[in-house]
């Protein structure tokens, strides 16, 4: 079984290998775990010389596609890699040379100690700051909004008071009005107050 078992395994190991290296522009991380891939692919392909077995060529170099964001990539990267964990528990299960059998628990070793753990790490930091971003971007909007509700309620002000001294136009009424964002500190309280100023202004006018 050693050669079959072995052709599986580097199959795996090639595909991780793939993965990575078309990862490497997301983060050093992936070129890490390339390199330990690579490393991988060598103990490999060394028992299948020993043994005399045709060295197949990676079929997944610049072949591979990645998901959209880092996020996505570090999932699917540590779902690969429990995949691998687990491949290894059953060509271990059916592998009879101690020599072969050594690698695979070595190889195994390397996944479940340290890649998995890797990958989780950087998984949960990119989290971290992506949640730290949207926080971030909802802090900044909600000091615009802020801002533009003291403008909105500077310019109510100012309205008012050349209403009270006549020296308020219906053309500025009208452009106040236009500016009014029902968006903004409560729809319902922005429209209530466009209609007063709008109401006691005509009823200056009728006077």
């Amino acid at each position: 079984m050693s050669s079959w078992n072995l052709l599986l395994a580097l199959e795996d190991e090639y595909k991780a290998y793939g993965f990575y290296s078309a990862a490497i522009p997301y983060g050093q991380i992936f070129a890490n775990l390339q390199s330990a891939e690579a490393t991988h692919i060598q103990a490999l392909q060394q028992h299948l010389q020993n043994l005399g077995v045709a060295i197949p060529e990676n079929p997944y170099l610049e072949q591979t596609r990645l998901p959209t964001n880092l996020q996505e990539i570090l999932t699917t990267a540590l779902a690969n890699e429990n995949a691998n964990v687990e491949l290894y528990n059953r060509l271990i299960a059916n592998e009879s040379d101690e020599n072969v059998l050594d690698t695979f628990y070595r190889l195994q070793a390397a996944s479940f100690n340290h890649h998995i753990p890797a990958l989780q790490y950087a998984l949960n930091q990119a989290n971290t700051n992506q949640t730290s971003g949207d926080s971030m971007q909802n802090l900044q909007n909600a000091i615009k909004a802020l801002n533009d509700g003291k403008e909105l309620l500077n310019e109510t002000g100012e309205m008012i008071a050349k209403m009270q001294n006549g020296s308020l136009s219906q053309m500025e009424l009208e452009g106040f009005l236009n500016k009014l964002n029902y968006s903004l500190i409560g729809g319902l309280i922005v429209g209530a107050l466009g209609a007063n100023l709008l109401n006691e202004f005509l009823n200056q006018n009728k006077e």
